[in-house]
């Protein structure tokens, strides 16, 4: 019964975050927060688990290892004692060895807990996952006891043993929580089954298109990253909201298309669609009724001109062919009504009321008499030519090809957001084989007192991504790139802390001449920033 108790006591903990502790005064982490190694029976490995103290005084620290397995969908897991008499040496906490002695770290420092991990000859193919906790207080028998009183921090160690190793997956779901928004803001929902006896992380993308095949948006899934895993045997959720810039072109029915990859030995690829509508309501009800009111008056207006070309027919004496009396002998000479007969008499007309007068003044007038005679003429053809101005607007805008968009990539701790040029400049570093290092091919490095910002506010997705690149060369750090949702401007403005003037007109200089605008220092700010709002003029160089 004891045993089957202290089984039941578990610990839940974020699946494969860093982690870290900080309650009760107490403040500690630890690095690596996760191990990955390929191994193969009765083989050895020694490392260590470096533990920093945070604190301004001393802290011990105990050791102690357990098992580790996934707790439900959502990315945490439960810690589980070793029971020997059970397990039969066959679990990963019992091949790892760490003292279990009390460890003094220095304020404001840290140590290195060495431990060995002793792989069996007899040991299973597939993963193997424990996790060594380091607590403020010592493992004791009730560990109930334990978790109440002591501030615990952890590293994973996911153990891959060699040989009949079963990779295998499959997407249990993939949808949206809304297949009708009125704003492109969506939440994707992924749920990923690993299959086979080795931890598995599926890494891809899921590309968003409209209706016209046109790109809006790519969610990355996994990208450079230790985390994201799925243990065997088990289902994991991963979750994504995307949103897209606002425009009314884009309306109507999105694709959202996932590719996922898997697998270490043989890559594997899975992929799968769904579909959602984005459709403002009320934009669209003020459009249709618009264009409902101007497709009556051009129809109006096509009928009012096709009576007035009737009512000229019929006044120059054309008279149907069912209603002539031909005589033997007689010759007919036709007079068919003409589709152009209205404009050529009109024509006509101007023509004639223009021979008349001479004077500038007169001919004003005469004009204006003329569009006020035929304001019916001229008011159809403007409304026809609004109408096909607001067709050629819209398939222009639908097909644009790329538009600024975030994605949120959710955690059971703490969401990241990434903007559109974040992921544009990820994947072009990707493209060109890895993100080169700060120096390599570049300048000597900025002296750099400040944050530096770029924010894409022009019309072409990408544009703080290009500029990035451009000042790294330069030896610039960028703190993060954005993307501006409001409406594109034309220049480049560098938005400076008045503390940092000579430095942005340093950088001002090196972007060509950049617009300066000062902005007054916040004293809440921890330091000085400067932000680069990209504007079109920067995009056409």
């Amino acid at each position: 019964m004891k045993c089957k108790q202290l089984f039941s006591i578990v610990l839940f903990v974020v699946l494969l975050l860093p982690h870290g502790v900080f309650a009760a005064g107490v403040s500690m982490s630890v690095s690596p927060t996760l191990f990955e190694m390929s191994a193969v029976p009765n083989q050895a490995w020694n490392s260590s688990v470096k533990v920093i103290n945070n604190n301004r005084q001393i802290l011990t620290v105990y050791a102690n290892v357990v098992n580790f397995a996934p707790q439900g969908e959502t990315g945490h897991g439960k810690f589980l004692p070793v029971f020997e008499d059970f397990t039969e040496g066959k679990t990963l906490a019992e091949w790892i060895t760490v003292s279990d002695e009390a460890y003094d770290i220095p304020p404001e420092s840290s140590i290195a807990i060495p431990l060995t991990i002793n792989v069996p000859e007899d040991a299973s193919p597939g993963g193997h996952y424990a996790a060594i906790m380091i607590g403020t207080r010592p493992p004791e028998s009730d560990k109930a006891f334990q978790v109440k009183t002591s501030q615990v921090v952890t590293s994973l160690f996911f153990v891959r043993v060699a040989g009949d190793v079963v990779e295998k997956g499959v997407v249990r779901t993939f949808r949206t929580t809304d297949s009708f928004v009125d704003i492109p803001e969506v939440d994707f929902e992924i749920r990923f089954e690993n299959k086979g006896n080795v931890h598995l992380q599926p890494q891809g993308e899921i590309v968003i298109t409209n209706m016209w095949g046109k790109e809006r948006g790519v969610v990355p899934i996994n990208h450079q990253t230790h985390f994201g895993n799925v243990l065997p045997e088990s289902i994991r959720e991963f979750n994504f909201m995307w949103k897209g810039e606002q425009s009314f072109s884009d309306i109507g029915r999105y694709k959202a298309e996932l590719t996922l990859a898997y697998g270490e030995d043989v890559r594997n690829f899975a992929t799968h669609a769904t579909f959602f509508w984005v459709i403002p309501v009320k934009a669209v009800l003020i459009v249709l009724g618009s264009l409902a009111a101007i497709i009556l008056l051009i129809s109006w207006s096509i009928r009012a001109y096709v009576r007035r070309m009737l009512s000229m027919s019929v006044s120059q004496g054309y008279v149907p062919r069912s209603q002539r009396l031909v005589g033997e002998g007689d010759v007919l000479i036709e007079s068919r009504p003409s589709v152009r007969a209205p404009i050529e008499s009109g024509v006509q007309d101007l023509k004639l009321q223009l021979s008349k007068v001479h004077a500038f003044g007169d001919t004003l007038k005469t004009l204006m008499k003329f569009v006020l005679t035929y304001r019916k003429f001229f008011g159809g053809a403007l409304l026809l030519v609004f109408a096909l101005s607001l067709v050629w607007y819209f398939f222009t805008e639908v097909m644009t090809s790329q538009r600024d968009y975030e994605v949120t990539i959710e955690n059971p701790d703490t969401s990241v957001t990434l903007s559109s040029e974040e992921i544009i400049y990820e994947k072009s570093a990707v493209e060109q084989g890895a993100v080169e290092e700060l120096g390599e091919g570049a300048e000597d490095s900025v002296e750099q007192i400040f944050e530096l910002i770029l924010i894409n506010s022009s019309d072409i997705p990408g544009a703080a991504a290009s500029m990035q690149k451009e000042l790294e060369t330069s030896g610039y750090t960028i703190s993060s790139l954005k993307s501006d949702f409001e409406e594109s401007r034309d220049n480049t403005v560098i938005v400076y802390d008045i503390s940092v003037l000579e430095e942005a007109l340093v950088l001002s200089k090196k972007l060509g001449g950049a617009v300066l605008s000062a902005a007054p220092s916040t004293a809440s700010s921890t330091s000085a920033e400067i932000s680069v709002r990209i504007g079109n003029e920067y995009t056409a160089q």
